[in-house]
Parts: structure tokens; C-alpha cells; sequence
């Protein structure tokens, strides 16, 4: 399955299929653009949301009753997005706030083809050749569907089958994830890779995932 760009549709509360301790991010747009990742409490349906207070490096964020802010979460391969006030902070002894029930909430899918820059280590669990020994493996690019990889040795031929474990912190859901995917070997070519130990030769390999992982989606769109 592709996942392509699409542009903001109208949702339903329910299609956001919202739980308990689900990881939220706060936008507020003046003066300056400012993010916080929290976590739900729980709510009432028609009437409000609550939320605990974000903080930011050990302190609580700086906000204030009647503020506007729009809020986004994640569900499988989608962005909801919707805006709400804080009606009430509670800060004692509990930290939580008390949200406007939202009046109409977009739903956007993340794309499998938009690319994000990373070098993040990847692991080999199988491949033709013997890379599978190999390690020094990492991204030069990452999709929802496919990836750049760099690596001493080549991880055979184009065609060849590979399978890919990646290991991540996701932001939106405070989760480590331990990702294994199949994939076939688009293309490969030995190249010349400048680091801090001069000119070493590597061998950079385009990959195209058997399917599409959500928590691989996620990730790409917070490494944007």
C-alpha cells in the first residue's frame, strides 16, 4: 500500500480513536512558534479535554488561561489537527489543564514518499551477502517507503533481499521502537564517504520496503 499526499480532510472526535495517556503536541503560534508534547487524561465527549501541563527541561511551560492553541496527534498513517483553549489550569497539585472540546478537526495522511536527512544506525539482520557480520551501517535518507543506506560492504546485488532492524525514540508517543522490515535493493554503487578518519570507500544502497510501517511514517515526519 501507498500512502499518498492528501490534502486536510473534515474528521470525526471518534476517528482520532483518542486513549488515555496518548502523547499530544501543543502548537501556539505567538509570539514566537512554540511546541510541547504532553499526554491525555481523559475527556468529555462535547464538553472538554484534559490534558497535563507540558514542561520544558524539568520546568512547566509557560501558559495562560484563555490561550489559544492548536493541538496534533497521531493515529496509524494520520495528522489530526484542531484548535482549542485552555479554560483552566490546575497546577496543584496535579499539573493538568482543562481544554475546549474541539468544533471541527482536520485529518491529513502522512506521505510515504516524503524523504528526511538522518544518520541513524541501521542493523542487518539478513542479507545475501555477508553484511550480515558488518557493522557501521547507517542512513543517509529515510522514507516512509525506502531508505539511502551506507555501509562498508555491499549488501548485494540489486534485486537482492534484505531485511533492515531500526531502533528509535518516537517523540509523539515517548515509545522506543525496535522496527524490522523486509526490503529489496533498488540500486548500489561504491562511492568515496569524507569523515573525520579522511576518505574511506562505502557502498550506498537504495532500499524499497515490502510495506509501509506507521511507526516508520512517524518517525520521518518528526526527523522533518
Amino acid at each position: 500500500m501507498s500512502y499518498q499526499e492528501n490534502s486536510p480532510q473534515a474528521a470525526k472526535f471518534s476517528d482520532m480513536d483518542l486513549r488515555v495517556g496518548q502523547r499530544v503536541q501543543l502548537v501556539i503560534e505567538a509570539p514566537v512558534l512554540q511546541k510541547y508534547y504532553t499526554s491525555l487524561i481523559g475527556y468529555v465527549e462535547n464538553e472538554f479535554l484534559m490534558l497535563r501541563v507540558p514542561q520544558e527541561d524539568g520546568w512547566i511551560a509557560h501558559l495562560k488561561e484563555g490561550m489559544h492553541v492548536e493541538v496534533r496527534l497521531f493515529s496509524g498513517v494520520s495528522v489530526f489537527t484542531f484548535k482549542s483553549r485552555i479554560d483552566t489550569l490546575l497546577l496543584n497539585p496535579r499539573n493538568y489543564m482543562l481544554m475546549s472540546f474541539p468544533n471541527s478537526i482536520q485529518e491529513v495522511r502522512m506521505r510515504a514518499h516524503a524523504r528526511a536527512r538522518t544518520n541513524m544506525p541501521v542493523d542487518i539482520v539478513e542479507a545475501a551477502s555477508a553484511a550480515i557480520k558488518a557493522t557501521g551501517f547507517h542512513l543517509h535518507d529515510l522514507s516512509g517507503g525506502g531508505a539511502s543506506v551506507l555501509g562498508p560492504v555491499a549488501l548485494g546485488p540489486v534485486g537482492g533481499r534484505v531485511r533492515l532492524g531500526f531502533r528509535f525514540k518516537l517523540e509523539a508517543t515517548q515509545m522506543t521502537e525496535h522496527v524490522e522490515l523486509n526490503a529489496t535493493i533498488q540500486s548500489a554503487e561504491k562511492i568515496t564517504h569524507e569523515n573525520q578518519m579522511g576518505h574511506q570507500v562505502m557502498y550506498q544502497h537504495g532500499i524499497q520496503f515490502d510495506a509501509v510501517d506507521p511507526r516508520m511514517l512517524l518517525l520521518v515526519h518528526e526527523l522533518q
